[in-house]
């Protein structure tokens, strides 16, 4: 393996433990306040509109009077998840430049294209 590989490989690996670090301290601090409380799932409520797309659930998740609620810790952990994909599309695109692979730079560009559209849409 070269150093490029290396470094998108532990790219990958920090973000997804970040972010599940992020998400499994959101979750325990929601089940610390909430463990007593009876689960409402026998009725159906669907989902809040925010967590429609990513770019909803962290404009709601950094919102100045719900930052430091429960659920917005976890949120901020999904969000960070979901970006780990595109962060190393780009970057398997800009080692594929600076190697001079053109083909494989355009079908990366192409890639983190159709990945940014899909997070906005």
């Amino acid at each position: 393996m070269n150093r490029f590989s290396i470094l998108l490989a532990r790219v990958m690996v920090t973000g997804t433990l970040v972010a599940a670090a992020i998400i499994a301290v959101g979750l325990l601090w929601y089940l610390s306040a909430h463990s007593s409380e009876l689960p409402g799932d026998h009725i159906f409520r669907g989902e809040p509109k925010y967590l429609e797309n990513p770019v909803q659930m962290a404009r709601r998740a950094f919102e100045p009077g719900v930052v430091g609620e429960r659920r917005s810790l976890v949120m901020i952990g999904i969000f960070l998840l979901l970006l780990n994909p595109p962060i190393r599309v780009f970057l398997a695109g800009a080692g594929y430049w600076m190697e001079r692979d053109r083909l494989y730079a355009v079908i990366s560009a192409i890639v983190f294209a159709v990945l940014l559209v899909s997070f906005f849409l």
